[in-house]
């Protein structure tokens, strides 16, 4: 399991799109029993925003349900570079 977005891959998309999140695929995550969310497909998209433009909500694509909680695991922010 990957601990976070890939440093080149992030370096690119910030060159090439800024903060903007407009025409961005959603992220997809799953939902853990507790209700949180974990990002699945798009880590580097999400860190990206998180970023250049904190605060801001992107939308995300549900699409499925883990077994168990997914809350004690390291968010986004918690990776920021």
């Amino acid at each position: 399991m990957s601990a976070g977005a890939d440093p080149f891959k992030l370096q690119r998309q910030i060159a090439r799109f800024g903060a903007s999140s407009e025409s961005m695929p959603p992220p997809w995550v799953y939902e853990g029993t507790d209700g949180e969310l974990v990002v699945f497909n798009g880590v580097t998209r999400a860190t990206r925003i998180a970023k250049l433009a904190p605060g801001i909500f992107i939308q995300v694509e549900v699409v499925g349900k883990v077994r168990g909680a997914v809350g004690s695991l390291p968010t986004i922010g918690d990776l920021l570079p």
